[in-house]
């Protein structure tokens, strides 16, 4: 995945009014004083736009291509965030997430985010031959926000975009004969002030390093060498050569092909801080089951149907779940991860296959999903309501306090972030979450609404 950050935009604005304040400070020869000239406000608000996605077990890739994202105000006045053509593989973002653009907009309040997508391909684990849904409204896919949100001026807000293939992709019929149909489940998380909890992952070629101490370099798009983003590492940076070894800042050098995966700042400026720097552009993922308790730095992995594959640690390997930083001890038999590193060349086709770690992900357990219609009692102050279940009967829901409740609109595809006072009774629903062992009921941390457009 490349970095597509539109790091020029920002830039810009910012050189030309320190231009404007140098030639204000030196002009006049007179010797007269001058008034103290304030410098200006700015106008416009940084928006960084992530991709990111959760993990399915039934396709191998699931690819599109973004060509446009939009900001639409309350006046429905357009402001381009991005344009282009941006190919993503969404498996390939389930612990990371991948910037599409951080550019300039005017400061206001802001109703919707309108993406455009096109070349939607399923490519199956059994390989079959790929699948290529009907995308509602030509790609046109708008998340809005009942109350808006707010681009305030000198300030950046990250919008974090998640397509959750799991529940955007339905299959309608049986068997063979079975559809694969495209719905907009689609969310966007604002985030002023915050940072995304995913890791960015960020591919390309070093174009300068820098001399101070600190250890940070500017790391350039493959396809767009304009488009670069410093990159920043300390003492507890993970550093790998191309073998998949420990190595040290003093080996990176411009030219060198480098995968970065770490967090975002952007006070004062755009930055990512590395937790993990691979140097020689050979990194990869697997993902697999661990059948072997670690020993002597080493488990073995099961990958899918591709047979069993060695997992090297390294002292500088690094170990993450869903929630962030974990230990190595979490790594134990019957396990599902996802590892990232280097293959290096084998010494002799007989030995085992081997991957050098650089990090690894304990992935987390998927969700239990429920499906029916909202009915009575729906009761506000307790989050709760019961579910008539599609094949009969009723189940007791919970709705967790942080959960998302996304209202979908097919028809016109559109995604609105919804709180609990917009569910009714009789609505459509597909409930994410886990039963209690308890009480039997089930506790959603995310409800999708089937919501009926108005004729």
């Amino acid at each position: 995945m490349s970095i597509t950050q539109r790091l020029a935009a920002i830039k810009l604005p910012a050189i030309i009014a320190t231009l404007s304040l140098f030639i204000a400070a030196c002009g006049g020869s007179s010797g007269t004083p001058e008034a103290t000239i304030a410098a200006p406000q700015p106008s416009t608000g940084t928006v960084g736009l992530l991709f990111t996605d959760a993990p399915t077990d039934e396709f191998e890739s699931i690819l599109l291509n973004v060509t446009e994202a939009v900001l639409i105000g309350g006046d429905e006045q357009q402001h381009f965030l991005f344009q282009g053509s941006e190919p993503i593989d969404l498996l390939n973002l389930t612990n990371f997430n991948e910037p599409i653009v951080f550019g300039e907009v005017e400061a206001g309040n802001y109703k919707k985010l309108r993406l455009n997508i096109d070349n939607l391909e399923l490519v199956p684990k059994d390989g079959g031959d790929s699948i290529f849904p009907k995308l509602p409204a030509n790609g046109k896919i708008d998340l809005l926000h009942a109350d808006g949100f707010d681009i305030l001026p000198g300030r950046t807000i990250i919008m974090e975009i998640d397509m959750d293939a799991n529940k955007s992709i339905k299959i309608t019929g049986a068997g063979n004969s079975g559809n694969y149909q495209f719905r907009p489940v689609v969310k966007v998380n604002i985030m002023d002030g915050g940072l995304p909890h995913k890791l960015a992952r960020l591919e390309g070629s070093v174009s300068a390093v820098s001399a101070d101490t600190a250890g940070s370099f500017t790391l350039c798009d493959i396809d767009s060498p304009d488009h670069c983003v410093t990159v920043a590492t300390d003492g507890n940076t993970g550093i790998f050569d191309d073998l998949g070894l420990d190595t040290g800042f003093g080996t990176l050098a411009v030219g060198n092909m480098v995968v970065a995966i770490g967090s975002y700042v952007t006070d004062p400026d755009i930055a990512l801080n590395a937790v993990v720097l691979e140097i020689g552009g050979n990194a990869e993922q697997i993902k697999g089951n661990v059948v072997s308790n670690p020993m002597n730095d080493q488990f073995l992995v099961v990958v899918d149907d591709n047979g069993d594959l060695v997992v090297e640690l390294q002292a500088g390997t690094k170990f993450y779940n869903s929630d962030g930083v974990i230990g190595a001890d979490a790594i134990v038999l019957g396990v599902d991860v996802e590892v990232e590193g280097v293959k290096p060349p084998k010494a002799d086709e007989a030995d085992p296959d081997l991957m050098r770690a650089a990090l690894i992900f304990l992935e987390a357990d998927p969700d239990e999903q429920v499906s029916g219609t909202i009915a009575e009692p729906l009761d506000a102050a307790m989050r709760s309501f019961d579910l008539t279940l599609a094949e009969g009967g009723p189940l007791c829901v919970r709705v967790n306090d942080d959960a998302d409740i996304l209202l979908v609109d097919e028809a016109n595809s559109e995604v609105t972030m919804g709180v609990f006072a917009d569910l009714a009774v009789d609505q459509a629903v597909d409930l994410f979450g886990e039963t209690s062992a308890e009480d039997q009921c089930f506790d959603a941390n995310e409800v999708i609404v089937e919501v009926v457009a108005a004729p």
